[in-house]
């Protein structure tokens, strides 16, 4: 659009409860945005509707879409910023406004991959003990950097961890033997990402504690 001859803005009124505004040309042409983008570029009647104001409105429209498809999926739970950005990108949001979106997240405190690593490993542990492998894998897949998955896992005892999953399963187990004992325990610790060796101890340890046998299979 030529800024000579291009018509002027003679009226932003607000419609649908205030959320969107719709800008009026002298052309009889009628655009509607979001509020938050009218605000951002600060149209108002008078204004030469230039292309470079309506570049500015379009952009402002897209970026403040991404901000709210961001919003909605982080009050689902908290995100990774790669999983944030997969999230966005399925939902053709253009990868200059996926950019500028976890800029503003990350400022105001809403994206923090140090922050969630810690949380995840948190609740995780709380709600379903697991060992540092699997936490580790967890992470990682999560697009978590290998520093911050580090640090939220490098305190982590293991040891404790096994064995009170392997106590809670000896008070659901029959305990008919150990051979099936140690199958079932030990194979759900490990699943649970527990290595070969930290397994077997929690389990002879349970075993041992439910029925006072010690040092079983020796």
């Amino acid at each position: 659009m030529d800024d000579q001859s291009a018509p002027v803005v003679i009226e932003v009124r607000s419609v649908a409860h205030g959320r969107r505004r719709v800008v009026a040309l002298a052309d009889g042409t009628e655009l509607t945005f979001s509020d938050e983008a009218c605000t951002l570029v600060g149209v108002h009647p008078g204004d030469m509707a230039s292309a470079v104001l309506l570049a500015a409105l379009a952009e402002a429209e897209r970026r403040n879409n991404a901000h709210n498809i961001a919003l909605r999926l982080l009050s689902v739970r908290a995100r990774s910023e790669a999983e944030l950005r997969r999230r966005l990108a399925m939902r053709q949001v253009p990868p200059a406004d996926i950019d500028a979106e976890m800029e503003r997240l990350g400022r105001v405190g809403l994206l923090n991959d140090e922050a969630f690593a810690q949380a995840w490993v948190s609740d995780r542990r709380a709600s379903a003990p697991r060992g540092r492998r699997l936490l580790r894998s967890e992470l990682a897949a999560k697009g978590i950097a290998s520093e911050w998955v580090a640090a939220a896992t490098q305190d982590l005892d293991d040891s404790e961890s096994a064995l009170a999953l392997a106590r809670s399963r000896a008070r659901g187990s029959a305990l008919a033997d150990w051979e099936t004992f140690r199958a079932k325990v030990g194979g759900f610790l490990q699943r649970r990402g527990f290595d070969y060796g930290t397994a077997l101890t929690a389990t002879r340890t349970a075993w041992n504690e439910a029925t006072g046998e010690a040092n079983p299979g020796d």
